[in-house]
């Protein structure tokens, strides 16, 4: 729906006092985030979070009240970022993590509004479980993002919620060090110096995510709500010069190595982005970070904000000519700004 749609629907909706019973036939999308738009988001989520309060104790008298099944994903998105997500802190690692939830529906595609706030409560406790069970210091949840999974028997919709959270502090700020090595895989712990390091596509997400998500004006936060747009790259669209094949020396503005050269194997100088590598006098890491985030910048939808990355690392083809090549997925949502209080914590019962 266009975004002048979407404005005279939230200012009828709001003149008629339809906020305060969370009734809205089309979930907001793409909003330019100007200060009335993101007041009357914060205002929407927050009346959905009191009248949930309403529902667990028992006060709830609007049991017949439906919403479209596109207003479910948008409300318990932007309700668990709004009550619970803070991600501009500067963290070591991202922890991803995966929890589905269930939500009847009508032919319709309607939902009461009593089962959405059952499958949100439900969904906080089982974000919870992953939340608390994911160890490191300086623990932050970062942000939510719900989707359709699909139906289920019994007219019901299976809810996918995938989050991310934050652990540790950054120890990698600014430009990359001449001594550090990073391992191009994502599932690494440990460097070419057996030294006990992320894998470079961790490293690579961690500054990402720091660079972009900057701290909110004194005594606020950012959060990210609504639909999400996802943008996935591969490595063979970036050759930096045409004319010449891989030869792991650069090639590409996304990180991809051949086996094929001397001594046909993925040795150290293969899998190990570093300094100075075959006397290029720069930092590999730095070469692809750099890339990245000008990828970031050049591959933004309009109206959204970069959210998170999700770099793989992945291996094709048959020895000896197999290629390793990171695969980076850029995420962009709504970004929006809150400067009420937030509970960190997750419900545990």
């Amino acid at each position: 729906m266009k975004t002048k749609t979407i404005l005279i629907l939230l200012a009828f909706a709001l003149a008629a006092g339809v906020f305060n019973a969370c009734k809205k036939d089309v979930a907001p999308a793409n909003e330019p985030t100007a200060d009335a738009v993101n007041d009357k988001i914060n205002m929407l989520l927050g009346n959905f979070t009191n009248n949930n309060e309403t529902y667990k104790s028992g006060k709830w008298l609007k049991s017949g009240d439906k919403i479209d099944f596109d207003s479910v994903l948008w409300y318990i998105d932007g309700a668990i970022n709004f009550n619970y997500a803070s991600g501009h802190y500067s963290f070591e690692r991202i922890h991803k993590d995966v929890i589905y939830v269930e939500v009847p529906v009508d032919p319709d595609m309607k939902a009461l509004l009593t089962n959405v706030f059952d499958s949100y409560n439900e969904s906080l406790l089982r974000i919870g479980e992953k939340y608390y069970a994911n160890t490191g210091e300086y623990k932050k949840f970062i942000m939510a993002t719900v989707s359709d999974a699909g139906p289920l028997p019994d007219g019901k919709r299976k809810l996918r919620v995938t989050t991310l959270t934050g652990t540790g502090l950054a120890t990698q700020s600014g430009d990359f060090g001449n001594n550090e090595s990073y391992h191009y895989d994502r599932l690494a712990n440990y460097n070419c110096d057996d030294q006990a390091v992320p894998g470079a596509p961790i490293i690579f997400d961690a500054k990402l995510l720091n660079h972009f998500n900057t701290a909110a004006p004194n005594g606020c936060r950012y959060y990210f709500a609504g639909d999400s747009v996802a943008v996935n790259l591969i490595y063979a669209n970036y050759r930096i010069n045409p004319n010449v094949p891989l030869t792991n020396h650069l090639d590409y503005k996304i990180f991809a190595a051949y086996e094929n050269i001397y001594p046909f194997s993925f040795n150290d100088d293969i899998v190990c982005l570093e300094y100075n590598q075959w006397n290029s006098g720069i930092h590999e890491m730095q070469f692809y970070y750099d890339h990245l985030k000008a990828l970031v910048v050049a591959n933004k939808p309009f109206n959204k904000s970069f959210a998170y990355s999700e770099i793989l690392s992945n291996i094709e083809g048959n020895s000896p000519d197999r290629i390793i090549y990171h695969e980076p997925k850029f995420v962009y949502k709504l970004k929006l700004i809150s400067c009420e209080e937030y509970n960190p914590y997750f419900p545990t019962e």
